[in-house]
């Protein structure tokens, strides 16, 4: 890339820093000239320069340019600044439609006239229960919104246009097919085909069980339920992204950067790999998987973490799968600014902390981003700290004058440098996951669980001993407690009012059709033995919708003949 003159007198140069260095750092401070590495444990350097970069070469190029390491379009956010699309949730329906009303005033947006609600389901929803099961007693419209029924959707979305919302319904994964179905014929009831309605399942099924306690099926059962979604949407919903591979609950169990990508695209190769069992082409279907990565307080790492991300996206896309549409190498980001990073001493710090991390992923050039408010170390967030994170996000975007020049920080030698390493070690631990057996076969036998208690005890210990400052928690203490206005829910009485309706539901339905339609899901479910059979169960689950069936009936019915099994 560069000359050879000029990578010369660069070595020079940096041979002379050296020793003027030591000299006045070793010699006369006393200082210890190890260098640093990143929260990823990569070593870097004091400074950089040409010789650094002249072996990653291929990181250059222009941004919307394949390998995409700059960007996925020409311009970045010029004339479409990312989507700020907040998850939000909490309570009955009717609560969270007044946030989403409130945070759509406030100015949250997708661009484009289209609107984004990625709406964060209950515990009780989560784990696959109606709010009238007593396993779930304390737990309605806690942490999310109650969602079990079709009037729960009529409360959420009436008077949207469809064709132009974004809906996600967010869940720990095991009901993703009875959400998508009951979305489905909602929309059918007010007039929407499945091929005009836009939005994302979560279809992850497998990473819930890995970082949360959450019962879920047989794991090769796991693996056919995130196919037969694939399938269903890749033949009938060209506007719906039917995978949200989510690196960003790995990464709040205490794992690095690299591993966050790395276990994500292991998961990813073998999703493909499975649609291609299950007769999809990848050009149909690869185009349609979305990520969602955590934006973490090592602001360069994490830049480059979504440069390496694409760039590795597109070259296996290409060299692995074959892929022949440009689509195909594009991988669309929607950063999340870690909720692990907040703390609740001093919680205006948290300001500061998700503002630096909302920059990083813009100058990493993310498609959509969730700031966290600075209150959600304590409860759940507030209006006003809802909007001030909103506002975190404005200000980047309108007064910082970050989204004039698309990858303001491609070509710095560090950057560039640094994104080849990278590079470099997230495939190291993608080829370890594969010698391993892939990812189903890690997480059954336990591994990605070993790395991540051992990435967090090792986190924890440098906190506890001071070689990481986190500033309020371990340095820079206050005694004094910051007033936090605490944003409270009536639980009980949400409850009692979601237990009542969803007992008058099941009194004015159908139940005999309903019994009809449940024994029908287990039927398909229990003829679904292999992966090529991908497509037999989701007409069953919209049959069951179509009869009023509720989530946790369908998912029920689904653990009844898939089995059930615990972390």
């Amino acid at each position: 890339m560069y000359k050879e003159d000029i990578l010369e007198d660069a070595k020079s140069c940096e041979r002379e820093w050296g020793k003027k260095s030591k000299k006045i750092y070793e010699k006369k401070m006393g200082v210890n000239l190890s260098g640093f590495k990143t929260n990823s444990n990569i070593p870097i350097k004091y400074v950089y320069g040409p010789q650094d970069v002249n072996e990653q070469s291929e990181n250059f190029g222009m941004p919307g340019v394949y390998p995409y390491t700059r960007g996925l379009y020409p311009l970045t956010y010029q004339y479409t600044p990312w989507m700020t699309q907040f998850l939000h949730g909490y309570g009955l329906p009717d609560h969270t439609r007044e946030r989403m009303e409130k945070l759509l005033k406030e100015g949250m947006a997708a661009g484009k006239g289209v609107l984004a609600f990625n709406v964060e389901c209950d515990l009780a929803t989560a784990h696959g229960y109606d709010p009238d099961s007593n396993l779930v007693k304390g737990a309605v419209g806690v942490s999310g919104v109650t969602v079990s029924k079709m009037e729960d959707l009529e409360i959420l979305f009436n008077g949207f246009d469809l064709t132009k919302t974004r809906v996600v319904l967010t869940t720990k994964g095991i009901n993703d097919l009875a959400i998508l179905g009951m979305y489905i014929v909602y929309g059918k009831k007010r007039g929407y085909e499945p091929d005009m309605l836009m939005g994302q399942s979560q279809n992850r099924v497998k990473n819930s069980f890995i970082t949360s306690n959450v019962r879920g099926f047989l794991p090769q059962n796991q693996l056919k339920l995130q196919v037969e979604l694939i399938k269903y949407a890749t033949l009938n919903m060209p506007n719906w992204n039917h995978t949200n591979l989510c690196g960003y609950n790995l990464r709040e169990t205490g794992i690095t950067a690299v591993q966050e990508v790395a276990f994500t695209l292991a998961e990813a190769i073998e999703l493909i790999e499975e649609g291609i069992k299950a007769g999809l082409d990848p050009d149909d279907f690869v185009s349609r998987f979305s990520t969602q990565l955590a934006i973490g307080m090592d602001f360069f790492e994490e830049v480059v973490k979504f440069r390496a991300f694409r760039k590795i996206w597109a070259k296996v896309m290409k060299e692995r799968f074959n892929c022949k549409k440009e689509k195909s190498f594009m991988l669309r980001v929607h950063a999340h600014t870690a909720g692990s990073s907040l703390t609740a001493q001093q919680p205006l710090n948290n300001v500061i902390r998700t503002t630096l991390e909302a920059l990083s992923a813009a100058l990493g050039g993310v498609q959509s981003m969730h700031t966290s408010s600075y209150d959600e170390a304590i409860n759940l967030p507030s209006e006003e700290a809802v909007t001030t994170a909103l506002r975190v996000n404005q200000i980047l975007q309108h007064e910082s004058g970050i989204t004039r020049v698309s990858d303001p920080l491609g070509g710095s030698y560090f950057i560039e440098s640094l994104t080849g390493q990278m590079e470099e070690e997230i495939l190291k631990i993608i080829n370890e996951i594969e010698e391993r057996g892939g990812f189903t076969k890690c997480m059954v036998t336990g591994w990605f669980k070993e790395q991540m208690e051992t990435e967090s005890y090792i986190w924890r210990e440098k906190v506890r001993k001071g070689e990481i400052t986190i500033v309020g928690l371990n340095k820079y203490k206050k005694e004094e407690e910051f007033d936090v206005p605490v944003f409270t829910l009536e639980q009980e009485k949400t409850e009692k009012i979601a237990i009542e309706r969803i007992k008058k539901w099941k009194q004015d339905r159908n139940n005999s059709a309903v019994e009809s339609a449940l024994s029908k899901v287990k039927k398909r479910a229990k003829e679904f033995e292999t992966i090529e059979q991908a497509g037999i169960l989701m007409p069953a689950v919209l049959e069951a919708m179509e009869a009023k069936c509720t989530i946790g009936e369908v998912t029920e019915a689904l653990f009844e003949t898939l089995g059930t099994v615990y972390p």
